[in-house]
């Protein structure tokens, strides 16, 4: 997204190229991302965990097109692509670094429960 920031800024033909792989990308983990979910949150608390992933995605996605709608008709576009980078790097630190070992360690609580 910096990279289409800085071509839609320059007016780069490139950006239309970087429009297409970044909308490739950005689909083609999404089913991963349910995978992990019901993994990390184990046998017990899967449909919570799926249920809470799948309402804020929801919620997402109802809110955030008005609002980056009316940023870009004040900003505009490379400004909002700019923002859009900054996303990722925030969420950096909420991504678990041992899935194994949490999934794990989280199901055999439960179980002993």
């Amino acid at each position: 997204m910096a990279a289409l920031a800085v071509t839609d800024r320059l007016g780069s033909p490139f950006s239309v190229a970087l429009m297409v792989v970044a909308s490739v990308i950005t689909v083609s983990d999404n089913g991963l991302a349910f995978t992990a979910i019901a993994e990390i949150a184990g046998p017990f608390w899967s449909g919570r965990a799926l249920g809470t992933q799948n309402t804020s995605q929801l919620l997402t996605a109802g809110i955030v097109p008005p609002l980056f709608g009316g940023l870009i008709a004040v900003a505009g576009y490379p400004a909002v692509f700019a923002l859009c980078a900054i996303f990722p790097l925030v969420a950096l630190p909420l991504v678990p670094s041992d899935t194994d070992t949490d999934a794990e360690t989280v199901f055999h609580a439960e179980k002993s429960e």
